[in-house]
């Protein structure tokens, strides 16, 4: 395996250039196309060809503890943004209901003022109210696949106040636009605070890293006993896993104040 894997570097070295950036070109586009999933999963079983099976499970937990920690935040980054493209919205369609516009048409209107996620699912809701279907489960089935179906669902019931008792819809929504502002401004003064926790958090799982660099410096050979195998490599296993464990406690923790 090695001898193969030296072989292939050579064959690397002696390719001439354009070659080798029609290569790298060729490789970029196909990991463009793969999910971050199967990069390491394939990682990891390139991995177990070459390296000890306790050195391959560690780096696949914290390959899969990186993916699980990256999916959080890109949640975290569209929330934010649906519940801003939302508000925008919602403003609209108030300012045209308050002046008379259907709500049918209103909902239509503020589609067009805004982008994203929330831009489709009120043509969606307009276009049921066009065809005459029930607009709250319209609502509904835009909260299926928002990230912030809790706001949806307020917007629902709103709707269906309004037709079951005839309360004003300009009145129902501008109270459910309050709600959700007061409510995305508590979350974010809430995710604000707890950034340096997960810092904290963040910082305390590197720093057995530290101390296998302290080990390598004093000349203990701490990273050769861990990677060799054998003993060493199931307890790199069980660090690493205590690790990731306590990294995914945490995000837990702070998922669990923002809902």
């Amino acid at each position: 395996m090695i001898i193969a894997a030296l072989l292939l570097a050579a064959a690397l070295l002696v390719t001439p250039p354009v070659a080798r950036i029609r290569l790298g070109v060729a490789g970029r586009r196909i990991a463009g196309h793969l999910p971050p999933w199967a990069v390491v999963v394939a990682g990891v079983a390139v991995a177990a060809f070459v390296l000890p099976l306790g050195t391959v499970v560690a780096g696949g937990l914290i390959g899969a503890t990186v993916l699980a920690r990256r999916h959080r935040a890109r949640r975290r980054t569209r929330m934010r943004s649906e519940a801003a493209a939302l508000r925008d919205a919602l403003d609209v369609l108030v300012g045209e209901l308050r002046v008379g516009v259907h709500p049918v048409v209103a909902f239509g209107v503020a589609a067009g003022e805004v982008d994203g996620p929330v831009a489709q699912a009120l043509r969606g809701v307009a276009a049921r109210g066009q065809l005459g279907a029930d607009v709250a489960a319209g609502l509904r089935v835009a909260g299926r696949t928002s990230a912030l179906p809790a706001h949806w669902e307020r917007l629902a019931a709103c709707w269906q106040l309004t037709q079951t008792h005839g309360l004003a819809i300009a009145t129902l929504m501008r109270a459910a636009q309050r709600d959700i502002i007061e409510r995305e401004r508590f979350s974010a003064k809430l995710d604000a605070g707890l950034a340096g926790a997960r810092a904290t958090a963040t910082i305390l799982a590197a720093l057995p890293v530290l101390g296998i660099a302290l080990g390598q410096l004093i000349g203990a050979d701490s990273l050769q006993f861990l990677v060799s195998g054998g003993t060493g490599g199931w307890l790199l296993v069980i660090g690493v896993a205590l690790c990731c464990l306590g990294l995914w406690w945490s995000d837990r923790i702070a998922s669990g104040a923002l809902e």
